[in-house]
């Protein structure tokens, strides 16, 4: 079990080192944001996070209900 942990430790070092290159070799790096809303190709589709759907859903009920009274 010891000998797996020792084998596997080094390839999660090498890892997390090349998805850190680009933060610490680009002059403004960072990690691109992973949420929906931020990503352009999503946006070009009309696709919103959950929780932006659903203030919109709940502000266009509320305009319905605003005038039906």
């Amino acid at each position: 079990m010891l000998q797996i942990f020792f084998l596997i430790l080094p390839i999660i070092g090498i890892a997390v080192i090349l998805l850190a290159v680009q933060i610490l070799f680009k002059k403004d790096g960072t990690f691109h944001s992973e949420h929906i809303g931020q990503s352009k190709a999503m946006r070009k589709r009309g696709i919103h996070c959950v929780q932006s759907m659903d203030r919109i859903e709940h502000a266009s009920k509320l305009n319905v209900e605003d005038m039906q009274k």
